[in-house]
């Protein structure tokens, strides 16, 4: 009798304990359900809330075939000429944004509303230097409008959602994190980018990257990818930079930037060992240019500007996208590093020259040639050039900058090379630079013969090479 309680007993605390364990299991489950439950329904929240804003952005070319897109759509049951987008509401009476890739080239633009409404765009204007275009279309009632947010608050790892039409697929939501900021890409020059892993594919360009509010924190732009398709590296024009535009072209029709007048750099470990500073801290000052804002203001060559207007600074992009936005009527302030001590000069900023548009923030004492294919921005070898970059006795073009992650950036073109010929036929300035490249092709490979300071150097550049 003693021996069957025993094991009675035992059994009845087994069964306990083993409903314990479970009870607790699921009660340790629960939380993590519902977090993510929670998340869920963030993201759904966002994307229902922008989903009635979000338009598909529907292009007939002028020349059939005619391609200038980022991402070119040429799926099952389009014409070659056809194109496709996405675009965001940003004014109610009917004022649409998108990239100008979307509709370069375009004779005929459609607007699809996500309730099936279609609308003929009757005005555009475009800002090729940044990739964005305003498009007006006249709806017969007010439209659902999307709401900015301040992209200058998004950090890396913070969670955003990108909605877009990818491969016709319409009103598509894909999620992930931002990975870095103040990105370049490319041949566009005025570009502030959000990098992201969030699914952005053929058909994205235009449409909106979100917070977890709704919010619209950049404009889905670009992709690096083997294949054409996702490959986790996507970019968004910030959300600033893309509503200051907008706002640019609505006003005045196009974009008036504001300019300093430097070449300017990366702080990296050697030139801070050489002036004393920190490295990654601040944005270092190549040279400065005769009559320009940052000369009238005493910036010297070998500064680091560690602050613009109190913003602090610490890659080329960060202050170019700064410096461009800032009001040209009011004095600002630049914080520097100079000789082992930080001083502020006053500034005034002034309009960029339009024989600068589409350059960086350079002073155009000699004409320049940028060759958006390789990437790069060349002036002729004046002969202050040549005592500047050691080229007496040469000719050619000397490259002022390259575009980060360009076909001349994978090669291994940096600036201050001089190019003394392209595909074997010598180069004696911008003209006949832009002359000789007209002919040559990168499919068979475009060679470069350049000097620098390791000596004669020689680059093939072809597309997709790396």
């Amino acid at each position: 009798m003693l021996s069957m309680t025993r094991k009675t007993i035992g059994t009845t605390l087994f069964i306990f304990m083993s409903f314990g364990l479970s009870c607790f299991a699921q009660a340790a489950e629960e939380p993590a359900i519902l977090q993510a439950n929670l998340l869920s329904k963030a993201f759904r929240d966002a994307a229902n809330k922008v989903i009635p804003a979000t338009v598909k952005v529907q292009t007939v070319m002028a020349q059939p075939g005619q391609s200038r897109r980022i991402f070119p759509f040429d799926g099952p049951g389009r014409l070659p000429n056809e194109g496709l987008g996405t675009g965001i509401i940003i004014d109610p009476k009917g004022t649409v944004l998108t990239n100008n890739h979307v509709i370069n080239g375009a004779n005929e633009i459609t607007i699809l509303l996500s309730d099936g409404r279609e609308y003929t765009v009757t005005d555009k204007k475009t800002d090729g230097d940044s990739d964005l275009a305003v498009l007006t279309i006249e709806p017969e009632e007010d439209l659902p409008a999307v709401q900015f947010a301040d992209s200058d608050t998004i950090d890396v790892g913070d969670w955003v959602v990108a909605v877009g039409n990818p491969f016709n697929f319409e009103s598509t939501v894909s999620v992930g994190i931002i990975s870095a900021r103040w990105r370049t890409v490319g041949s566009i020059q005025r570009g502030d980018f959000l990098q992201t892993d969030a699914a952005i594919n053929p058909g994205n360009s235009g449409g909106p990257l979100l917070n977890l509010h709704g919010e619209v924190v950049g404009i889905n732009t670009a992709i690096v990818s083997q294949t054409g398709s996702n490959s986790g590296i996507g970019f968004a024009i910030a959300s600033n930079t893309a509503k200051w535009v907008a706002a640019q072209l609505g006003e005045k029709g196009k974009v008036e930037r504001a300019y300093l007048g430097v070449q300017i750099d990366m702080v990296d470990a050697k030139i801070a060992a050489s002036v004393g500073a920190k490295p990654r801290e601040g944005v270092y000052v190549k040279s400065v240019n005769n009559n320009t804002p940052a000369k009238d203001a005493g910036l010297q060559a070998k500064d680091i500007i560690l602050e613009f207007n109190g913003h602090q600074v610490n890659s080329p992009t960060q202050l170019q996208s700064t410096v461009e936005r800032s009001d040209m009527e009011a004095e600002h302030k630049v914080t520097v590093f100079r000789n082992h001590e930080v001083m502020t000069l006053p500034i005034k900023v002034a309009i960029l020259p339009p024989n600068l548009a589409g350059g960086s923030l350079l002073d155009g004492q000699a004409a320049f040639h940028r060759d958006r294919q390789l990437g790069i921005l060349v002036i002729p070898l004046t002969p202050d050039a040549a005592e500047k970059y050691h080229f007496q006795g040469l000719e050619g073009v000397v490259v002022v900058d390259v575009t980060s992650g360009s076909l001349a950036a994978n090669a291994g073109v940096k600036s201050s090379m001089l190019i003394t010929h392209v595909d074997d036929k010598p180069v004696k300035d911008t003209d006949s630079y832009a002359e000789t490249r007209k002919d040559s092709s990168l499919t068979d490979g475009i060679k470069l013969n350049v000097e620098s300071e390791e000596g004669p150097q020689e680059f093939v550049i072809k597309r997709g090479a790396r």
